[in-house]
């Protein structure tokens, strides 16, 4: 019977070989901790974005008229004008700055202004002015049905309550209220823009609040881009073929 003598076999390893081996070591061991500390650390902040991604409806239903005579309404007597005092191309589309109520029309049809208030007046090319705070820039070819209308809006820029209940009959406030109304996050602090729109023809009142990208108003497409402070409204004239 043959026993096998079994003998312990030794390597030479350079020591900052060997060290360089435990300090990888170590720095993947604390890497990992470090991972696993700052998961742990963001499960508060998914929760939290987790909860703000709950929409809300902001409405401002509640609003009432402080008007005395309805036939001080600001509304009212805009479309009145525009009945008395009919110009060419004036049955398209006006955006209505709402703290100071400045309308400004989308010039898409030969014959329209600017502006009822502030900037310069024609038919086409680019006009501009600052109203209430917010500065805009229009710009159209009637020739080819297409306008453009760009805002810059002050910072927490926000419905004027007090001046619109003042100027509004309750029928022509409730036109505005429900295009005020828009979606948000509800940890969101939020408010509507003080816009909207006004088709000419029917003297109808559009929301122009950022839940929109798009609709139509008979045969005016409308596209509504925002960023931050920035609004652009574009519209087209586009008529049906029928």
């Amino acid at each position: 019977m043959h026993q096998k003598n079994f003998r312990k076999t030794y390597y030479q390893i350079r020591t900052e070989l060997f060290w360089g081996m435990v300090l990888c070591i170590l720095l993947l061991l604390l890497m990992g901790i470090h991972a696993n500390y700052r998961l742990m650390k963001q499960e508060p902040e998914k929760l939290s974005e987790d909860e703000q991604q709950i929409r809300m409806e902001v409405t401002y239903d509640d609003w009432h008229s402080e008007l005395e005579d309805s036939a001080q309404c600001l509304l009212c007597r805009e479309n009145a004008l525009e009945e008395a005092e009919p110009v060419p191309g004036s049955d398209t589309i006006g955006l209505i700055l709402l703290n100071s109520w400045t309308v400004l029309n989308l010039p898409l049809r030969r014959g329209e202004t600017a502006g009822r208030e502030g900037g310069h007046t024609g038919g086409s090319g680019i006009h501009y002015g600052y109203t209430g705070g917010i500065t805009w820039l229009s710009s159209g070819d009637p020739d080819r049905g297409m306008a453009k209308i760009s805002l810059t809006l002050p910072e927490r820029c926000q419905p004027d309550e007090d001046f619109i209940r003042r100027n509004l009959c309750q029928t022509c406030l409730d036109q505005v209220t429900a295009s005020l109304r828009f979606w948000k996050g509800a940890q969101e602090d939020k408010e509507a823009v003080p816009l909207c729109l006004l088709d000419r023809q029917t003297a109808k009142i559009y929301s122009a609040q950022d839940w929109y990208l798009g609709y139509f108003i008979r045969d005016y497409w409308i596209e509504l881009d925002f960023e931050e402070t920035e609004v652009s409204i574009k519209a087209y004239y586009l008529p049906s073929a029928a």
